[in-house]
């Protein structure tokens, strides 16, 4: 017999104890389209490449005969992990149910923009300010909105700028 779930003060089923964040898998039509986005613009630093096929993979996809690869690295301490998916179309504009962006921090956003555009890329909008946070949006070639936010001097997380420097 399987221990019983802990529970809370108030007698509910606690939740689940999360040791600490993983990674972020994003979908890609084209490998190596995405590899060189992810790459020469975000400094992804590749870590592993592999082939996947089988029943695993037909799970993750939800396809029979799912065949694919997977690329995973860093991105500013961050695991990204970019997984082919084929030609599923193109992912829709600005935010939506489920997913909408993956977010890296930099310490000038105005010289960000500047390499951004300067690798060839179109940023969606000039820099903007949100509650003390500037930001600006690119997509990767299947239309992923990748955030690039500045933080009031000093801050490194979000969680400072909500919780006090302490917090983080």
């Amino acid at each position: 017999m399987a221990d019983a779930a802990p529970s809370t003060t108030t007698g509910a089923v606690a939740p689940l104890e999360i040791g600490n964040f993983s990674h972020v898998c994003i979908g890609v039509s084209d490998m190596e389209r995405s590899l060189a986005f992810y790459r020469d613009v975000l400094g992804m630093d590749v870590v592993w490449d592999v082939a996947l096929e089988g029943a695993s993979m037909e799970s993750v996809t939800g396809r029979d005969g799912a065949k694919g690869r997977m690329i995973g690295g860093l991105i500013g301490g961050a695991v990204i992990e970019l997984l082919a998916l084929g030609d599923e179309g193109p992912a829709g504009r600005g935010p939506r149910i489920g997913y909408t962006n993956i977010s890296f921090r930099v310490d000038d956003l105005d010289a960000a923009h500047e390499r951004v555009l300067a690798l060839g890329q179109r940023p969606q909008q000039e820099p903007v300010e949100i509650s003390g946070v500037r930001m600006f949006f690119v997509a990767d070639p299947d239309g992923t909105s990748i955030e690039l936010i500045e933080l009031p001097v000093g801050l490194i997380s979000p969680v400072e700028l909500w919780r006090g420097p302490a917090s983080a």
